[in-house]
């Protein structure tokens, strides 16, 4: 048997076994600042619509500092305001969640 012909037949094969394979979706992460301006939010609320759109679940996360700790209120309400700007069709897998560093939460497509 040629040894191109055997090559050939094994990637075949190889090929029509990975075909009914689906990606698992993956965890993406992106982070936000509580000084982060409106022209950056919707940048990354497009990257976050990139990301849902290929399937992939999206971790939003909100870093404070220093006295930004202080002031939770106004970071939640900042969170919020994020997942308004995400312009495709979502839902929260869990709900924002206060850490001591920050919040948190993951979306999903619907």
């Amino acid at each position: 048997m040629d040894f191109g012909k055997f090559k050939y037949e094994r990637e075949k094969g190889d090929r029509e076994r990975g075909r009914g394979k689906k990606k698992e979706p993956e965890l993406k992460e992106l982070r936000i600042g509580f000084t982060t301006g409106k022209g950056d939010l919707a940048r990354t609320a497009e990257k976050a619509k990139e990301f849902l759109e290929r399937g992939d679940k999206v971790r939003i996360s909100m870093r404070l500092r220093g006295r930004e700790k202080a002031h939770g209120s106004l970071a939640m309400e900042k969170f919020k305001e994020f997942l308004e700007y995400i312009p495709i069709v979502h839902r929260l897998e869990s709900p924002p969640k206060r850490f001591p560093q920050g919040i948190s939460t993951v979306i999903v497509k619907e």
